[in-house]
């Protein structure tokens, strides 16, 4: 299983600040389950990218 740790702007990570630990794997696996309701440019823009449907 692969973890990765990721912050947001100012070293926080959104509204609450702090760290926010990724899943990488099940993030990929959401987006390609979730294909037909992402819109049209995020889409094209994870295609881009190399994204395998």
């Amino acid at each position: 299983m692969t973890m990765e740790t990721a912050t947001g702007p100012g070293g926080g990570a959104g509204e609450g600040g702090g760290v926010v630990e990724v899943r990488l794997g099940k993030w990929v696996n959401n987006q390609r389950t979730r294909r037909s309701s992402l819109n049209e440019e995020r889409a094209r823009l994870l295609t881009e990218l190399g994204m395998r449907w």
